[in-house]
């Protein structure tokens, strides 16, 4: 890794922590939500701006490019200006822009403050995942990512719903004015808490162009890529890979609950075992993702379409399918921010949104174009592979790493700073 010259400060202690990682959680929250809104409220959006519905779908696209396109640039633009001062910014500027959204009755006023919010976006969990390892010592770091990523999850399960019950009762503005609300919120506790963190112009003072650790860090990613696109290859046309196994589409329903369910238990059980079996939960977890496809593949000849064993493999395959991604992200990241030099994991930690959209939309197009040439049973195959290749690479370079680098020590006592005897 590439050494830096930069003071680190202790982390504060748990009870300190604890309300901050609360706070970052709640702005992913915010910023999940925000992403997600438009096709909840798609006719209401639709109606008021004066456009057909397919415009309206287009802005959760033209958010996902901008997270894309935009996130390296905007990170390594902003590396300089000191973190507490760039997180609190950003997402001030994050609520503004989403805050316009509900104010101004023009789609393309819209489209342009979705662009600038998914940048604010993009800037703020670069900052916000740069500064959980600021705030917990290595030791406790995926329980911390666990209490962030959690605001991401419950975006998804509760945030979209709820904002859809606020377009229903008072207009879909009240959606995106409650989410520009929890980021002030946000900001409000993390102003007061955070700790003052330099600028993390580290690199430049080192004089490195190209971090000893961008390697391993790539790697990760890149398998992190494919087993996203892999995940979405068949998890986004779910129903008629179900189907294929003789679940109905009314079927559907309670396999994606039960699927959201282990992807919640996933979640919790990665917090908790994540810092003592960093390497063996990750490899756990991809495992999981790559089986799930593996029985979905299989479910098919289990037996005749329809038939109990056929039925109850797909629905295993589904259930370890969100299992396996419901618990990646904090034991993912902590792995990329354990393995990124200090200089360089602002930048790392920031590039896991890069990959989960580039994920998504990868993973959709793949699926999209298997789904045209009507053999559904090739979607969970790909799944597989990709799953399986993802698995490999990820085996490999902890194989690599484990021999680089040893392992953290045991956790310190609840309220003692790290390195405080």
């Amino acid at each position: 890794m590439t050494s830096s010259t930069a003071t680190v400060p202790s982390p504060p202690t748990r009870r300190r922590s604890t309300p901050l990682l609360f706070a970052l959680g709640l702005a992913l929250f915010a910023s999940v939500s925000t992403e997600l809104l438009p096709p909840a409220l798609l006719l209401g959006m639709s109606g008021t701006l004066g456009v057909d519905a397919a415009a309206v779908g287009t802005l959760v696209t033209v958010w996902a490019v901008t997270i894309v396109v935009g996130t390296v640039p905007a990170v390594r633009l902003t590396r300089r200006v000191p973190r507490r001062a760039l997180l609190t910014g950003s997402l001030l500027l994050f609520a503004a822009a989403t805050l316009v959204v509900a104010l101004v009755p023009s789609f393309a006023v819209v489209v342009a403050a979705r662009v600038v919010s998914a940048l604010a976006a993009a800037v703020s969990w670069s900052a916000v995942f740069a500064y959980v390892p600021r705030l917990v010592p290595e030791q406790r770091l995926g329980r911390a990512m666990a209490i962030v990523l959690g605001g991401g999850t419950l975006a998804s399960v509760l945030g979209v719903p709820i904002g859809a019950a606020l377009a229903a009762a008072g207009g879909w503005q009240w959606a995106f004015a409650g989410a520009a609300a929890l980021l002030v919120v946000s900001v409000l506790v993390l102003a007061r808490g955070l700790p003052r963190v330099d600028a993390a112009d580290a690199e430049a003072r080192s004089g490195r162009r190209i971090d000893g650790s961008a390697l391993p860090v790539g790697v990760l990613l890149g398998a992190g890529a494919l087993l996203l696109t892999g995940y979405m290859a068949v998890f986004a046309y779910i129903v008629p890979v179900l189907g294929a196994s003789g679940v109905p589409p009314v079927g559907a329903s309670p396999v994606l609950l039960a699927a959201g369910i282990a992807g919640a238990v996933a979640l919790a059980i990665g917090g908790a075992v994540g810092d003592r079996f960093p390497a063996a939960t990750l490899l756990g977890l991809v495992a999981a993702v790559a089986v799930g496809a593996v029985l979905l593949a299989a479910a098919p000849v289990a037996g005749a379409a329809g038939s109990g064993a056929a039925s109850g493999v797909a629905i295993a395959g589904a259930i370890a399918l969100g299992f396996g991604i419901g618990g990646l992200p904090p034991v993912f990241q902590a792995r990329i921010a354990r393995t990124a030099s200090p200089a360089f994991r602002d930048l790392a930690v920031s590039l896991f949104v890069v990959v989960l959209n580039v994920g998504i939309a990868a993973g959709s197009a793949l699926g999209a174009g298997i789904l045209r040439t009507g053999d559904v049973a090739r979607l969970p195959l790909a799944a597989a592979g990709l799953a399986t290749a993802a698995l490999i690479l990820f085996a490999a370079t902890l194989a690599v790493l484990a021999r680089r680098h040893p392992s953290p020590a045991p956790d310190p006592a609840p309220d003692t700073p790290a390195g405080t005897p």
